[in-house]
Formats: structure tokens, sequence, C-alpha cells
């Protein structure tokens, strides 16, 4: 029995000044999250210095974009920058083979970071570019490749980062940057649980369990990539969509008008995967590279195709995730030299 107190029409086992309490708490935690998005999310942005970049620095590689943007590589994901960018840099040449495939043609090799001829702006970044370039072409001249797919495995570039022991991030971001994504995490995920300890409370059930469930799948949607999506797909669904659809159901038996349960679970993805984003805290050297590149892909965005050169843009056009919005305009009716047969999917 839960006493005569009712608002609703619906029969309250806690204090009512209890609930508004958990509520003062969950929307504490959203204000907080949205806070820390807009104040380091702007940070950098003041940083940013207001001039015109026309080009970047010699020896920039769009992996040097991930780099500096995310603090972390991901060639899997710039598999047509890099197949340009070589081309330009005259390592390879580019056979057209179908709407998805080309065929890239070794010309020369990469030299090692401590050669006089190697050209690049960070050399942890080039290191980790070279061992990718010899492993897509191994003891081969010609490789066909799938540009819509990454150009290793995912054990292979593993393996290349595993040999090699400076941080990848080294001068992006420091120890506080990573206490806070962890403190922004923290902070997403906590509403849930308070929601759940206030339903609880009120009577409905052990809902307090319903979090801890919905973390197992939380973790492997979040964190465990290596996993195929949809895989993760129909693993979250039973571990994290059922937990959390069982709190939100619970607004049927329980006091809450301000939706708690609802805006706990927005929280959990808008917190943990869109507003954690902003959550960005460089080291105050990287800051001149991080201003550089947002000046050049603002040139890139007003360009018109008297003004850059597109070929030589393009690896940074797909680097920066704006190549479907500029391409048209800046694309010349020429192929450049370096390729062989129609146009394709690739320029």
């Amino acid at each position: 029995q839960c006493g005569d107190t009712r608002r609703m029409n619906v029969l309250i086992c806690a204090p009512e000044y209890v609930y508004y309490i958990f509520a003062g708490l969950v929307y504490g935690c959203i204000a907080s999250v949205a806070g820390l998005a807009l104040f380091f999310g702007c940070r950098a942005m003041r940083n940013v210095k207001r001039e015109q970049v026309r080009e970047l620095k010699k020896g920039f590689s769009p992996l040097d974009v991930q780099r500096i943007f995310i603090g972390k590589t991901y060639p899997s994901r710039l598999t047509r920058a890099l197949i340009v960018h070589w081309a330009e840099r005259g390592l390879i040449s580019v056979e057209y083979v179908d709407a998805r495939r080309v065929t890239l043609v070794k010309k020369s090799t990469m030299p090692d970071h401590d050669s006089p001829k190697a050209v690049f702006f960070d050399r942890g970044t080039y290191v980790r570019e070279r061992r990718l370039f010899n492993k897509v072409f191994g003891i081969k001249k010609r490789v066909t490749v799938d540009i819509n797919r990454s150009l290793v495995k995912r054990k292979d570039w593993n393996e290349i980062n595993k040999s090699f022991s400076v941080r990848e991030d080294d001068g992006v971001y420091s120890s506080v940057h990573y206490a806070l994504k962890v403190f922004t995490t923290v902070l997403s995920i906590a509403p849930l649980f308070i929601a759940a300890l206030w339903f609880t409370l009120d009577g409905v059930g052990a809902a307090i369990i319903f979090p801890f469930i919905a973390m197992l799948g939380f973790f492997v949607l979040r964190f465990m990539r290596e996993i195929p999506l949809p895989f993760r797909m129909v693993w979250c669904s039973m571990w994290l969509g059922a937990p959390i659809g069982a709190l939100i159901g619970m607004t049927t038996w329980s006091f809450d008008p301000l939706g708690i349960s609802y805006a706990a679970s927005v929280m959990l993805f808008l917190g943990s995967f869109v507003l954690i984003q902003f959550v960005d805290y460089r080291e105050k050297n990287n800051l001149s590279d991080y201003s550089d590149l947002v000046n050049y892909r603002k040139f890139l965005w007003r360009a018109t195709a008297g003004d850059v050169d597109y070929y030589a843009a393009l690896p940074y056009l797909y680097a920066f995730g704006i190549k479907p919005f500029t391409a048209k305009k800046l694309r010349p009716a020429a192929l450049p030299a370096w390729y062989k047969g129609t146009e394709g999917g690739l320029l």
C-alpha cells in the first residue's frame, strides 16, 4: 500500500517533494553536459585566427587532418582521400575498373621517415601512413581496391599501430581532455540511474536493475567498434532498447509529471554520442594547426574553379567531408595525368 496521496491519477508511494529532488538532479546533469559542450565547443573556435589559408603546410596528409581534428587517425574512413593524395605525390597511378573499384599501380616507394627525401608535417602520422602504404602493396606493383572500403583489414591496421610506441594524439590532447570525456559520459549516464531509483522508491518493482542491464548494451554500442554494426544493433536492441523501453513504460504506474524517464533516455544517447564530441580540450600549441585547418576548410567551401587546384585539394575535400558539396563547382573537365579510364566514383 502506498498511502492516499494521488497526483495525475497515479498513486504515490514516496513523498512528492522527493520526486522533484530527483527531477532536479536529472535536469541538472543534462544542463551540465549542455554547458560543457557549449563552453568547450566554443573554446577552440575562439582561438581560430581570422585569416585566409589557401593551402596547407608542406607535407600535410589527410591523416593529419583527422589527427588534429579528432586526435586519432582512422585511415579506413579515408580510402579515397589517401588514394588521391598518394597519386598527387607521384607514388601511384590509378586505373579505372568499375564504379566501385580502381587499380593502384605503384610508381615509387614512400621514403623512410629519417630519409632526406621524406617530407611530412607530423612524424608519427607519416610513419603510420608509410606502413599502411607498404601493407597495401606488399611485394606487388598493382593492386585493385574498393574505394568504398578500407584499404587494409582491421587486423592489419591494428598490427601497424601495435609496433608504434609514440602516442598518436601527442601534442593534441592532454589528460584534462580525457578526464572531461569521462566526466561527460558519467553525466550522460547518471540521469538513467536517477530516474530508475525514483521509480524503485515509488514502488514500481525493482526498476533500479534496468540501467545496469542497459549498460551492457550501451558499452557494446559505444566502445566495441570491432564488432560489425548489424550484430551490435541486434545485441543493443535486447540489452539496451528493452530496459530503456521498460523504464519509459513505468511512467504509466508512477508519478512523473516532468518526464524524467524520457529525458534520461534521450540524454543517454544525445550526451554520450553527440554532445560529448564538442567537449574538446586541446593543447594550446595545437590550436594554431587547428586554426589553419578550419580556415582552409572555409576557403575550400567558398572557392571557385579558378581559386584552387581541384585534384591537389581533393584529398582534403574528402578528409573534411565536403567533397559532395564542392566538387561540382571546382572539378575541371580534364582528368589528372595519373588517372586512366572514365571518371568513376573516385574523382
